[in-house]
């Protein structure tokens, strides 16, 4: 039985299931309330009385701010540097991991704890990541504001009554002191916000930042290290599945198209985000969606927008102040508005959240060049390349200073959160797809007849038609042809689309600009691949050239650097200067896309 101090004030609640923790009796927890798992309508209570700027909107959802950051901060995420992980751990110039001492950690974990014995009361969820019972994590958060709690029990998967009262000790837990800023002076820090995680302590610690995204990412960055440990992989994409059973899993960086064209009628939502592929096929690891909600309309959007009611978190959103309607156009505070709901508030969402194993993966980009086909059939070896260079392109008016089409690379489709080499993730999901015989496909959803400002946008109507036959498995038997460069299988018709639109050259009148754009583009993905040199040390040297080889192939003298394009990982690795960790990452171009 745990004896509470004299100077612990529990204002309702029995705290002895925290107090009695190991992490809490290591870290100094000791708040002056505790509040657990409570019910959003209680959440909604206390967030209304107690945290300004907190609205109820005509929809019934939350509204709510989370102050100066309205974004993840990638470059002040940490991870620490501990004997047992170290050689696990991708560090270096283009990962995304920045490295920490434990002293620093514990030092920030403490600014953290005793803002939170300092507050007059403490909110704590505690729930599940991974709907796979065999592979479930028990995660606990411990936050200072209401909003941070009504997000994470639509974040995590809620237990029920029983579970929650057989929860024991938690596998990981999350110290949100994210209104308390980090000491900027101590060694490691660049800033007042610090997102620390060590594994060896089996914590996260967050100062200067309310973003709550914070904390869903750092669930997933810890997925991201302990299921590849368990022979599982962790993917950032969506899911869903057909009425015979066939699941697809969905790749896609921002403006790819990846949340229209995984949410389809015909086939039950198994998760919009984050999954992993086990030895019993797919499984959401999230209890809740976490959409955009900048221009979100019911038009193109219906089942985001009829999620967002009651018990939904609606982040720095603009809204009349009488009627309470939200305006979605509203950019003003952040284009990165955002609705976190539980999954079930999607009327199509398969409930539990668990698939067999994929019977197609599809690799969504946005190529502003409008080169690449609008679908193509992947050989693993090209599905493992693509998977690692994770590309779409940035347009002219999406920010400031960008006026030609500008490539975006993100490895893994979600290069921020990765903490092994993306050669390991790409390696694990060859096996997969080997042993479960899954197809890959790349689907442009970009500009055709030129790059953005002379050509097109694809038509909706033709990616759709596209996608019905990858799971029709017509493309599966559909005669093909080559690509120059990139060396794509392209099919020669598609049902419901012009054959002449499967075949990006023909839109195009130039066609020496044709050649030359496309060229470009090669070398762009080749300079990319470099900032992955050092991959044979995760997966071997055969396995490394074995991804190399589904890249593209310049012809002779074209390549922007002749070293880039078909030189072994040894020699390559002769050529890179050597980086001390810590340095600017850009490992991710599009940490805010992802």
């Amino acid at each position: 039985m745990v004896m509470l101090s004299e100077d612990v004030h529990i204002e309702g609640q029995d705290a002895s299931f925290l107090l009695g923790s190991l992490f809490s009796q290591d870290s100094g927890v000791k708040p002056r309330a505790v509040y657990r798992n409570l019910s959003p309508a209680e959440l909604y209570e206390k967030a209304l009385k107690f945290e300004p700027g907190t609205h109820v909107v005509s929809s019934g959802a939350l509204a709510t701010t989370s102050g100066k950051k309205t974004g993840r901060s990638p470059k002040d995420k940490r991870v620490v540097r501990e004997d047992e992980f170290e050689k696990d751990v991708w560090w270096g110039k283009y990962s995304p991991n920045y490295d920490m001492d434990d002293r620093t950690f514990l030092a920030n974990r403490e600014a953290a704890v005793d803002f939170l014995n300092t507050v007059d009361r403490v909110y704590v969820v505690d729930g599940f990541a991974n709907w796979d019972p065999e592979l479930r994590f028990k995660v606990r958060i411990i936050t200072s504001r209401a909003y941070h709690a009504l997000f994470m029990h639509n974040m995590l998967i809620r237990p029920t009554r029983e579970e929650l009262q057989a929860f024991g000790e938690p596998d990981f837990v999350v110290y949100n002191g994210g209104a308390f800023p980090a000491n900027k002076y101590n060694n490691f820090m660049t800033s007042s916000t610090s997102i620390d995680i060590s594994l060896k302590h089996r914590e996260m610690v967050i100062l200067g930042t309310q973003y709550a995204g914070e904390m869903k990412k750092g669930v997933f960055t810890l997925m991201h290290y302990y299921m590849p440990k368990r022979g599982v992989l962790s993917l950032h994409s969506g899911c869903n599945m057909g009425p015979a059973g066939d699941v697809t899993l969905f790749f896609g960086l921002s403006g790819t198209g990846k949340t229209t064209l995984s949410t389809d009628a015909k086939r039950p939502l198994i998760g919009d985000d984050e999954h992993c592929w086990g030895p019993n096929g797919v499984f959401n690891i999230e209890g809740g969606c976490y959409a955009k909600a900048i221009k979100l309309k019911r038009s193109s959007e219906p089942d985001i927008y009829d999620a967002i009611r009651f018990g939904t978190v609606l982040e720095n959103v603009q809204f009349d102040p009488v009627t309470r309607e939200v305006d979605y156009d509203d950019g003003s505070v952040t284009e990165n508005t955002r609705a976190s709901y539980p999954i079930h508030y999607i009327r199509n969402a398969k409930i539990p959240c668990i698939g067999g194993h994929p019977r197609n993966i599809i690799l969504l980009c946005c190529d502003a060049f409008g080169v690449l086909p609008p679908v193509s059939k992947l050989t693993m070896e090209q599905a493992m390349y693509h998977f690692i260079s994770g590309y779409t392109a940035k347009v002219a008016g999406t920010e400031d200073g960008i006026t030609e089409p500008e490539a975006t690379f993100s490895a893994c489709f979600g290069g921020a959160f990765l903490m092994w080499h993306p050669m390991k993730y790409a390696a694990m999901l060859a096996e997969k797809m080997q042993q479960h015989g899954t197809h890959a496909w790349l689907v442009n959803t970009g500009w055709t007849g030129g790059k953005y400002g002379v050509g097109q946008r694809m038509s909706i109507a033709h990616t759709r038609a596209i996608i019905d036959a990858i799971h029709s498995g017509e493309l599966e038997a559909a005669e093909y042809t080559e690509t120059p460069i990139f060396h794509l299988k392209v099919p020669s018709s598609c049902t419901g689309v012009p054959p002449a639109a499967l075949h990006p050259e023909a839109a195009w009148t130039d066609k020496a600009e044709f050649s030359a754009t496309l060229a470009k583009l090669g070398r762009m993905f080749l300079k990319n691949f470099e900032h992955f040199h050092d991959g044979d040390a995760f997966v071997g040297e055969a396995m490394c050239s074995r991804i190399m080889s589904g890249g593209p192939l310049l012809p002779p003298g074209e390549e922007a650097e002749p070293a880039a394009a078909a030189v072994d990982m040894k020699t390559l690795k002769q050529q890179q200067p050597q980086v001390a960790n810590g340095s600017a990452c850009n490992g991710c171009a599009a940490t805010s896309a992802c």
